[in-house]
This record gives structure tokens, C-alpha cells and sequence, in this order.
């Protein structure tokens, strides 16, 4: 009796771990990387409005902290 509680116990447990895994994987929420070569407007734009710009002055970081404690998936380029 007590191994069939317990393995039925398992059997939710690893159905459950299974399911979340499956909703939060990286691979299926990240986009697909269009090419290896970027666009000269992507390179601007990253370069204009990316995390290293970001992280580099203190209202730069001040964005990226409204957007952390807002809740934006993407927080920046």
C-alpha cells in the first residue's frame, strides 16, 4: 500500500517537473538567430541601445532597472 502511494506520489511529481520544464525552455522562448552576420543597422542599434551602453552610465542603468522591476521580458538589445 505504502509503495503504491509513493509511486503514484512520483509519477504526479515527475509529470509536473516535466510540464514546467517544457514551459520555461530557453530554446522554445528564444527567437531563432536570423544569420551570423549582423546588419549595419543591427550593429547601430546594438551599439546605441545595448546592455554594455546601458551598463555604462548611471541613467543607462537606471533604464535597465525600470525595465527589470516593470517586468519586460527583453530589457534591452
Amino acid at each position: 500500500m505504502f509503495t503504491g502511494i509513493l509511486q503514484k506520489t512520483f509519477t504526479v511529481v515527475s509529470t509536473l517537473a516535466f510540464r514546467e520544464a517544457h514551459v520555461f525552455n530557453r530554446a522554445i522562448l528564444k527567437p531563432k538567430v536570423r544569420c551570423h552576420f549582423p546588419k549595419p543597422r543591427e550593429v547601430k542599434r546594438i551599439n546605441v541601445h545595448g546592455w554594455d551602453k546601458r551598463m555604462s552610465t548611471p541613467e543607462g542603468r537606471r533604464v535597465l532597472m525600470r525595465r527589470i522591476l516593470k517586468g519586460r521580458h527583453n530589457i534591452s538589445h
